[in-house]
């Protein structure tokens, strides 16, 4: 899983992350396979992560101060969302003695969280963040997030991502995940994954193809459609002082959508399709 692009510059919190990606490659490994050994495997792997985790965004937060990075506040506000998420999934999984249900859903989101914020918050230490363009159609900042969401956490090259005339009229074979937008913003967006390219999304994320869709792919999928509706949200608000949060994801069933709600997307690995309303 560890690659050399999300090196960061900083060797000690580079070798932390390789630490953290190379163990989460291990867990993934032994959820392949099945026996109380490798269950036992699984949650000791669990338990470390955790452990590991506090620990090294404790080191990265002293390096941070250190060098007075200007982004500190809001990079130790992400840390403390997470160890929350983290500690809310382990009670969960301690419910129901590590249901592998549980564990997978768990996975899913670790990997996905920490690839983003690996290749997207961690790059930014140690100097400043590039300007981003403010973009004022919400056509163009839905495509915008969801093609740096995809290069950032599973390494797709955003110069093969365009935006193509919608060819499908169903969602058969397609998992949808719907976002909820409140606040000065309301409505919500469908992100619409066929399972072809959650497959292909897997393999680039975790090295695997999965033979079906199950628990942890799709708490992988909601954390990225978290990511991709939160960048949605902030360059909506860069336009001025406008209030934008979104609800937690969830699977839906559309079968009745307009061609003009769509955005048709090609990733390079296959069409993706935003619904928009």
């Amino acid at each position: 899983m560890w690659k050399d692009k999300l090196r960061i510059g900083v060797d000690i919190i580079d070798e932390q992350h390789k630490k953290l990606f190379d163990r989460i490659g291990s867990l993934l490994k032994q959820l392949n396979e099945s026996g109380v050994k490798h269950r036992q495997e699984c949650i000791d792997a669990i338990v470390f992560l955790k452990e590991y985790a506090v620990e090294h965004f404790a080191n990265e937060e002293a390096y941070q101060q250190s060098i007075g990075y200007k982004g500190f506040a809001a990079h130790k506000k992400l840390h403390e969302g997470f160890i929350k998420t983290v500690l809310e999934h382990e009670q969960k999984m301690l419910a129901s003695d590590f249901a592998e249900k549980d564990v997978k859903e768990f996975t899913g989101m670790l990997v996905a969280w920490l690839l983003y914020h690996v290749a997207n918050s961690d790059q930014k230490i140690g100097k400043e963040a590039k300007p981003v363009e403010i973009l004022h159609s919400h056509s163009d900042i839905v495509c915008y997030s969801i093609f740096d969401v995809l290069n950032k956490m599973a390494g797709l090259d955003t110069a093969l991502m365009k935006r193509v005339e919608s060819h499908s009229e169903t969602f058969d074979e397609t998992v949808v995940v719907e976002v909820g937008f409140t606040g000065d913003i309301s409505g919500y967006i469908d992100l619409c994954y066929p399972d072809f390219f959650i497959k292909n999304l897997m393999h680039s994320m975790m090295g695997f193809t999965p033979e079906i869709i199950g628990e942890l792919e799709i708490s992988a999928l909601f954390e990225m459609s978290n990511i991709i509706s939160g960048t949605i949200c902030r360059q909506i608000t860069k336009d001025g002082d406008i209030f934008c949060d979104i609800t937690p994801p969830q699977i839906t069933h559309r079968s009745d959508v307009s061609p003009d709600e769509r955005l048709a997307l090609d990733t390079g690995q296959g069409i993706y399709q935003p619904v928009r309303s």
